[in-house]
């Protein structure tokens, strides 16, 4: 039977991973505790839907990284950590 993984299984596979497993194992243990779900169309093209819409996000948010950086760089600025006596978030501008 194939599987897909809604979570990380030790010794099985990563999240998002089709694998096959034997029909026992499916029906006893990882389709019960919500491990994963049956290989079907539907769930495979949901899978897709997700690895794409994961991917769409992603890519939004090194944009937004890239244009926050760009704008500090434009002022002059750079973040770093500072290791005084306590781990603190600490902010230069030059």
């Amino acid at each position: 039977m194939e599987i897909v993984l809604l979570e990380d299984v030790k010794a099985l596979g990563k999240k998002g991973q089709v694998v096959k497993v034997n029909d026992g194992y499916a029906r006893n243990f990882i389709l019960p505790k919500k491990l994963g779900v049956e290989a079907t169309a539907k769930n495979l093209n949901d899978l897709k839907l997700q690895k794409a819409n994961d991917a769409k996000v992603a890519a939004e948010q090194l944009a937004a990284a890239k244009g926050w950086e760009r704008r500090l760089k434009s002022q002059g600025g750079c973040f770093y950590q500072g290791w005084r006596r306590r781990k603190s978030f600490r902010c230069c501008f030059f």
